[in-house]
């Protein structure tokens, strides 16, 4: 069940619904799990996690063993050790407690069916002047497929979105083509004068 739960946790919809409450923390990965904030350390603190020695261990093993790097860090990175250790700071490992999941969907915070049903199902339609079961044809490549499903449903990896679930800060939420504009989806592929002309 760990497992499963830990593999649907990639999934945008799912971690969005559900979080880990940290009980003694041998269940919790440091890294991979979403603990301690709305994103994952791995995520958030990409650099370090990328440096780290010990990527795949549990919240307990990683405040036992101490964070260890590959090489020693430059300036910039001893700040962002900083940030980590004063986002730490009020963690308290409780020792006689499970690490738990909680589904926010329902009020008990105990998964039902019921609840994905309800979630999956009333979504609102988004406005779109192409019908979706337009792209849908089997001599599509299905990466072509997924990709255009993902646009229209305003999916993609866009700073904008990133921003929403809180990945990037409101400041770096500006087009890579530096024209002053938030980068959207709309943004990127209709009117940024360097991308919407590819």
């Amino acid at each position: 069940m760990v497992a499963s739960v830990h593999s649907l946790s990639r999934e945008s919809w799912f971690s969005d619904h559900v979080s880990h409450c940290v009980g003694n923390g041998r269940t919790t990965l440091f890294w991979s799990n979403v603990w301690c904030g709305r994103v994952s350390l791995s995520v958030r603190f990409s650099r370090l996690f990328e440096l780290s020695v010990f990527k795949g261990v549990s919240v307990f093993k990683m405040l036992q063993l101490g964070c260890r790097w590959t090489r020693r860090l430059f300036a910039w990175e001893e700040e962002l050790v900083g940030e980590i250790i004063l986002l730490l700071a009020n963690v308290t490992l409780q020792v006689n407690r499970e690490d738990i999941w909680l589904w926010t969907l329902e009020n008990s915070h105990s998964f039902t069916v019921r609840s994905l049903y309800n979630f999956l199902t009333i979504q609102p339609q988004v406005e779109s002047p192409v019908a979706f079961s337009s792209i849908w044809h089997k001599d599509v490549p299905l990466k072509v497929v997924v990709f255009a499903w993902r646009l229209f449903r305003d999916r993609l990896p866009t700073k904008d979105n990133l921003l929403r679930r809180g990945v990037i800060t409101h400041d770096s939420r500006m087009c890579v083509a530096r024209c002053d504009c938030v980068e959207s989806s709309s943004h990127l592929f209709l009117h940024c004068n360097i991308f919407g002309s590819v």
